[in-house]
């Protein structure tokens, strides 16, 4: 990413509607030095992080990025992710909890960057994407209980073709549960991990996916994931 922010930073995004580039390597910085605040902070709540943190002495938006990634890997590298640090999602209070988020945020930016610069989509190890599409079961989906999926128990399976993973979505009228293991819902999605992750974070998959069975369920599961 900090390579795709030395160039043209007007260009739109086309999976994060209304950005440019530079909004979304801006963005992107300043999740990772608000998590690496908390890391260090060891507080109990919130960090204090200043919005004034910007590119100085001549940095370029891909200078101050890598900075940042370079920070979070030092302070990172220090810790064993079973050390207690507070997080927003009260059943995990880890270090290791802003490992996975981190990795995965910039992740997923990682592919609407190079999508926005027209570059090559680099390869996504298959067990980081089965991992991502593990934290949206484990951590945003249960914390988006309320939102208005309008569901009426309608059943969706994913399955990975490259890489062992299965999830099985219900769908209610204001939240969702999963379970893992194999099942048959009333439809299902089969594709690559990366693709099934992107589809979880509102994205378009970049690869085929195979689609199965009642077509308004998929169409329920893609609609939730863009709300927001």
């Amino acid at each position: 990413m900090a390579e795709l922010a030395r160039g043209d930073l007007t260009t739109a995004v086309p999976t994060c509607p209304a950005w440019t580039l530079a909004d979304l390597i801006e963005h992107t910085g300043r999740v990772h030095r608000w998590m690496i605040a908390a890391i260090r902070e060891q507080g109990e709540g919130p960090p204090e992080v200043s919005e004034d943190d910007r590119p100085v002495d001549g940095e370029s938006w891909g200078d101050w990025f890598q900075r940042g990634v370079d920070e979070a890997v030092r302070v990172m590298s220090a810790l064993e992710g079973t050390e207690p640090r507070w997080t927003w999602f009260p059943p995990d209070q880890t270090a290791g909890w802003y490992f996975r988020r981190i990795a995965q945020e910039t992740l997923v930016h990682r592919i609407d960057a190079e999508l926005a610069a027209d570059a090559e989509v680099m390869e996504v190890e298959p067990a980081l994407a089965v991992d991502g599409v593990d934290e949206m079961c484990d951590v945003f989906i249960p914390s988006a209980v309320g939102q208005p999926i309008g569901g009426r128990g309608e059943t969706l399976h994913l399955h990975a073709t490259d890489v062992e993973g299965e999830w099985l979505l219900t769908f209610h009228p204001d939240h969702v549960d999963v379970s893992r293991g194999h099942a048959k819902g009333d439809a299902a999605v089969r594709g690559p991990a990366r693709d099934l992750l992107l589809m979880m974070w509102g994205r378009d998959p970049l690869a085929e996916v195979e689609r199965f069975g009642d077509e308004s369920v998929i169409a329920t599961f893609e609609a939730a994931a863009r709300i927001g």
